[in-house]
């Protein structure tokens, strides 16, 4: 040991220059690799990804940020070389400061950065330190849906309204959205031509007063069926009956015109071609009377409702049809039927039934030439008693009142009832 610490101190005696300028050397190293090593430096962190969470007041009070949130944040930072040289953007958070906000609107909200990592560091300065944030209230409303197709049919086929299945639907989203909302479409994924019913799917289509509105909202269902109904449609005659008119009596005297004379129906299904005429219905020939002052046969008009059957269409619009009688020469006469002429059938065996009525005056009409021509003894009244509820006493009952003679072109304008009494008959 003594041998090594002798050699020692004569090397160094030898070479002491050399070592004091290596000892200088090594410490000005030391030095320079501190500095370097373990200063304080700032740097510029870019590209931090914003994050902005809904607090729990937003949730509760239903507010929803919906304007677009910037997507990173430049921070800068300070601390020891060793700590912050090799950090990134990944070791930094950024959140806007939401804790403020209690209403939908427009606000100017701070920005925090922190820092993920347990590094001695400080955020000395962030860009952009406040950030613009537009809130709105989410709320839901219930709309119609309008059914539509591009579709094209034959000239002999109706396209009655086409409907959506379900027929109404909710749209959620920012109430600034919502209530831009003017119409919600289904359009049916059908196209071409088509002559019969159909249900198909179709696109739900979202639109404002501007346009189209293609996204900030959710809806209750993607799934909504579009109802195409198709008919058959065919221009037909109206045609009306006569009733209650005498076997004798001539229908075809009857001249009138009927207004409109034709409407266009149109029909679920091909069964409306078997059809040549529209029967809209009947008109009492009791009922047909003269309507002058004068009592002057000049024009006498009746209506008749139009009838459509369920699921049928009366395309024309035209809920009633008019008809005019061409009474021109006619004119109507008070005849006294004599009692003679006045009969009761069907009489029950049980009762004694007699006519109190000893005459009836009835009016007639027809062509004044063929009024000359009747007597009051061409003139007869019928009380039918069948299915009639008899009692004792006496009671009106309707009367049947008719024109001898075949082929007439006079009848009984009115409604008539004769009284008879009727006597309980006592058992044998």
């Amino acid at each position: 040991m003594k041998t090594i610490l002798l050699n020692f101190i004569s090397g160094f005696k030898k070479n002491y220059k050399t070592v004091i300028v290596a000892f200088i050397i090594a410490c000005s190293l030391w030095i320079v690799i501190s500095v370097l090593t373990f200063d304080t430096i700032s740097n510029n962190i870019s590209g931090i990804d914003i994050t902005a969470q809904p607090t729990e007041y937003m949730s509760q009070n239903n507010l929803q940020i919906t304007s677009e949130i910037m997507d990173k944040v430049t921070a800068r930072i300070e601390g020891k070389r060793y700590d912050i040289s090799d950090l990134s953007a990944d070791d930094f958070t950024a959140e806007v400061d939401l804790s403020s906000v209690r209403s939908a609107g427009t606000y100017t909200l701070p920005l925090k950065v922190t820092s993920k990592s347990n590094r001695d560091l400080s955020i000395t300065q962030i860009q952009p330190e406040q950030l613009s944030v537009t809130l709105d209230e989410i709320v839901s409303k219930e709309f119609p849906v309008v059914g539509t197709a591009d579709i094209s049919l034959p000239a002999e086929y109706y396209l009655d309204t086409i409907t959506a299945s379900p027929a109404n639907i909710t749209v959620k989203g920012p109430a600034g959205i919502i209530n831009k909302i003017t119409k919600v479409e289904a359009k049916s994924t059908l196209h071409g031509n088509i002559s019969e019913s159909k249900q198909t799917g179709s696109e739900i289509l979202v639109y404002g007063a501007n346009g189209q509105i293609t996204d900030g909202f959710t809806l209750s269902t993607d799934n909504v069926t579009v109802n195409i109904p198709i008919f058959k449609q065919k221009e037909l005659p109206l045609k009306f009956t006569i009733i209650n008119a005498p076997t004798n009596f001539n229908s075809d005297s009857l001249k009138f015109k009927i207004t409109p004379e034709t409407i266009t129906v149109a029909a679920p299904d091909e069964s409306i071609n078997n059809i040549s005429a529209f029967e809209i219905g009947s008109i009492d020939l009791a009922d047909i009377t003269l309507n002058t002052a004068t009592d002057t046969a000049q024009e006498t008009v009746s209506y008749i409702p139009i009838p459509i059957p369920e699921g049928y269409k009366n395309l024309s619009g035209i809920s009633n049809a008019r008809i005019e009688w061409d009474f021109e020469g006619y004119d109507k006469q008070t005849f006294s039927i004599p009692s003679e002429n006045i009969t009761i059938s069907n009489k029950p065996d049980n009762f004694d039934v007699n006519l109190i009525t000893q005459s009836l005056d009835v009016t007639v009409i027809g062509p004044a030439e063929s009024l000359a021509s009747i007597a009051p003894s061409d003139i007869t009244a019928n009380v039918n008693l069948l299915g009639v509820q008899i009692h004792e006493g006496s009671l009106d009952v309707n009367a049947t009142v008719q024109i001898k003679g075949a082929k007439q072109d006079c009848w009984v304008s009115g409604h008539y009832k004769l009284t008879i009494s009727a006597a309980l008959l006592e058992d044998e």
